[in-house]
């Protein structure tokens, strides 16, 4: 009886070693189609609820860089947006083109292209910048995914380039 058992329990443990060696090292593959639909659904939350929607996508002490500083902290990030996103005439989409992810599975980044519009008085739309972006993501206790750190960089305008 003894020797039965003995086989079970080694196995077993086997078992469990091998399933804690692979919650070591996450799906980085599920990991980053996560970080990708968080972005998405990012720029969805600052589509419909504007500066709230904005700022409740980064983590308590997230930073935002712009060309006049860094703005630390959900509170400031907010502060900071709400004029932005108070003109109902504006709107900033942007798109991932890629993800990544360290392979702890706790950090990420996105890396994609925005654009700035206003709706015009006739309701066209009038395109006033465009950039890329780097966004750091970090996982929360829940599984879920915040903004550590955003930046963002605007095209060189056409007037600029004519000037190169």
């Amino acid at each position: 009886m003894v020797h039965i058992a003995a086989p079970r329990l080694a196995a077993g443990f086997l078992a469990a070693l091998l399933v804690g060696a692979c919650s070591a090292h996450p799906d980085l593959a599920r990991t980053k189609q996560l970080i990708l639909e968080a972005d998405l659904d990012f720029a969805r939350a600052a589509a419909e609820r504007g500066a709230d929607g904005w700022a409740a996508w980064f983590t308590e002490d997230g930073r935002q860089f712009t060309e006049h500083g860094t703005i630390q902290g959900r509170a400031a990030i907010r502060a900071h947006m709400a004029p932005v996103f108070a003109d109902t005439n504006f709107r900033l989409d942007w798109h991932p083109t890629a993800a990544e992810a360290a392979t702890s599975g706790d950090l990420g980044w996105t890396v994609g292209r925005w654009e700035a519009s206003h709706r015009k008085p006739d309701g066209s739309k009038a395109v006033t910048g465009t950039g890329s972006y780097v966004t750091l993501w970090k996982r929360q206790a829940d599984g879920g995914w915040k903004v550590a750190l955003d930046i963002g960089n605007s095209d060189p305008s056409p007037a600029d380039s004519a000037h190169d």
